[in-house]
């Protein structure tokens, strides 16, 4: 038998206004993945073809923006147990920003910050939660951002409490 906490997903409660987390592992950029999904979702020789991203603004290969919201989602669902969210849905993204370019080599990660936490008015079961996230590359500079809201699952009540109340 194990003692301690079981880890658990973080609830509408768990969340303070300011609270800032740097989520762990990264995501490794390659040219190979940066042309796929470029000729597959946004065709710009920049993120296709070698020879004409170096003669583009950008002096090379650089990933999509298309591609960079998927990698900034995908390192926020890859956390630990006890850093994933209970999300039920996102409600929308604003302000995504390209702010430099991301290039193959690149080691991307992501920080997060809480901008809002409210309970929703009309679903009880769930608060609101509106946060920015930073995609940023090993030099420190960040290359995407958003702002973004989503609906956040509230703590369940202890089944002891929920079977009294139900009598």
């Amino acid at each position: 038998m194990t003692t301690g906490t079981v880890p658990t997903v973080k609830y509408f409660e768990d969340f303070v206004v300011g609270q800032e987390r740097t989520h762990e592992g990264s995501y490794t950029l390659t040219e190979a993945e940066i042309r796929e999904v470029g000729e597959r979702w946004d065709p710009q020789p920049f993120h296709v073809d070698p020879v004409a991203a170096e003669a583009s603004l950008f002096g090379g290969l650089v990933a999509s923006s298309v591609h960079l919201f998927a990698i900034l989602t995908a390192i926020g669902r890859a956390q630990p147990l006890e850093h994933r969210v209970a999300a039920v849905s996102a409600l929308g993204f604003d302000k995504l920003r390209n702010h430099a370019p991301a290039r193959p080599g690149d080691e991307l990660r992501s920080r997060i910050k809480v901008l809002e936490a409210r309970a929703s008015k009309s679903r009880p079961e769930v608060g609101v939660v509106r946060n920015s996230a930073d995609l940023f590359n090993q030099h420190g500079d960040i290359v995407f951002s958003w702002e973004a809201a989503y609906l956040v699952q509230r703590r369940p009540e202890p089944l002891a409490v929920r079977s009294r109340s139900d009598r």
